[in-house]
């Protein structure tokens, strides 16, 4: 009977665990999405003081420009993501 309520404890523990890890990548892709999203209010900043409409957020990769815009989407998507996934396991450890 010991080893079982160790084994509960043991896996308890590693889905906390789990769950901070999850939570950790989270913070961090908010933070991520807070400094694109300051990025972008500069280049339209940028925009409006040189009289232009807009300059396209995008940045170089393999030879061709990439489209920051689907960058944010994607991490919206996964911050989204992983918020939900937390929630749902904090309730499953409770």
């Amino acid at each position: 009977m010991a080893t079982t309520t160790q084994a509960r404890k043991d896996a308890k523990k590693r889905k906390r665990k789990e769950l901070k890890l999850l939570n950790n990548e989270s913070v961090w892709l908010q933070k991520a999405l807070f400094a694109l999203q300051k990025a972008e209010t500069a280049r339209d900043k940028l925009a409006d003081h040189r009289g232009v409409d807009e300059i396209p957020f995008e940045a170089p990769r393999n030879g061709a420009d990439f489209d920051i815009e689907v960058a944010l989407e994607a991490i919206e998507n996964r911050v989204r993501h992983l918020l939900d996934t937390t929630q749902e396991r904090r309730r499953a450890i409770r």
